[in-house]
């Protein structure tokens, strides 16, 4: 039970800390609104994945295994390519961001952001690839196994988010410094891993 919440811990953190819609939206309300409006954006793939992930999970129970073999042999590749993204990403440019002195109200930029989500292909690749595998590996260690991977995942991808928007509110150098360079390039190594022990299982599965 271990590895999976350890492998929903990793998955999660590198999934919070690349960038993407998601992390561009936190960053840009929490410049704009500040740090409370960055957390709600952090927030909104608790509200607009569990459709993803039930779709995930139907998947997987009408595959045989060479199927979600194949599968992981995409999400392997889909993952090295996240890292090759998060490795060689360009830190946003603030100067094109100024600070707005309206109010949005929370429920408004909460609803967009899960709009944003919604319409922001990652989550559909990730669990549709790469989810899809790994919650087939987790459902058959049992429910328990599910669970961690999840609350390990969401937690990680939720906080890593929290974090930057508390970071950024803080001090918006952080971005452009030499420390949000090593956290991409660490996560970028860290996506490099798990995508090639996603694609050697995906390996076996489909073709052993």
């Amino acid at each position: 039970m271990l590895a999976s919440l350890l492998l929903g811990i990793s998955y999660g953190f590198a999934a919070g800390v690349s960038p993407g819609p998601m992390l561009g939206l936190v960053i840009t309300q929490t410049l704009l609104r500040g740090w409370r409006a960055g957390n709600l954006v952090a927030l909104a793939p608790l509200f607009s994945d569990l459709p993803i992930i039930i779709l995930a999970a139907l998947l997987i129970n009408r595959l045989p295994p060479a199927a979600i073999g194949w599968l992981g042999i995409l999400g392997g590749l889909f993952v090295l390519f996240l890292a090759y993204e998060s490795i060689r990403a360009v830190p946003p440019n603030l100067s094109d961001i100024q600070a707005s002195p309206t109010t949005e109200q929370p429920g408004r930029l909460l609803g967009r952001a899960v709009l944003t989500n919604l319409f922001n292909p990652h989550p559909y690749l990730f669990w549709g690839t790469v989810g899809a595998p790994l919650l087939a590996g987790a459902m058959a260690g049992g429910i328990g196994h599910v669970a961690l991977f999840l609350a390990g995942f969401y937690a990680l991808l939720v906080g890593s988010k929290l974090l930057v928007a508390l970071l950024v509110n803080h001090s918006r150098g952080w971005l452009s410094g030499r420390g949000y360079r090593r956290v991409l390039i660490a996560s970028g190594v860290l996506l490099a891993v798990l995508g090639v022990f996603l694609l050697r299982d995906g390996i076996v599965l489909a073709f052993f």
